[in-house]
């Protein structure tokens, strides 16, 4: 993944996003901010993180079906001592599914220098 970096806006060079002055001109890179104070990473990245929350929620989603599939199971295995002829009804077992979320996010700032980037998360579900 790539990092996200300051671009200066009296040179133009690419700084860590938090570092106070420019490593090449010494400029002061956050003297114009707007709210300085704040988080400064751009709204994107913000969104960006929804669809790695939402995978890793139907992943835990997923792995707690699986507990109560699993538990569900060994009760319908153990019949109560009164009722010795209750069949056991087999659970279905569900194909395999894989999910591939791919985030791409562009930045720019007002001296017009754009930065691109992606990334790509796959998730498997099922046995």
């Amino acid at each position: 993944m790539s990092n996200v970096m300051r671009i200066c806006p009296h040179c133009g060079e690419a700084n860590l996003l938090d570092s106070r002055f420019c490593a090449h001109c010494g400029a002061d890179t956050q003297a114009n901010l707007a709210a300085s104070g704040q988080n400064n990473l751009p709204a994107v990245i913000g969104r960006a993180a929804l669809p790695v929350l939402v995978g890793a929620a139907s992943l835990a989603l997923s792995a707690g079906w699986k507990l109560l599939q699993g538990a569900l199971a060994r009760q319908a295995a153990q019949p109560p001592a009164a009722v010795k002829t209750n069949p056991v009804i087999p659970v279905a077992r569900r194909p395999r599914v894989t999910v591939t979320i791919r985030t791409a996010w562009t930045v720019g700032d007002s001296s017009g220098k754009w930065q691109k980037g992606q990334s790509e998360q796959t998730i498997e579900f099922g046995e």
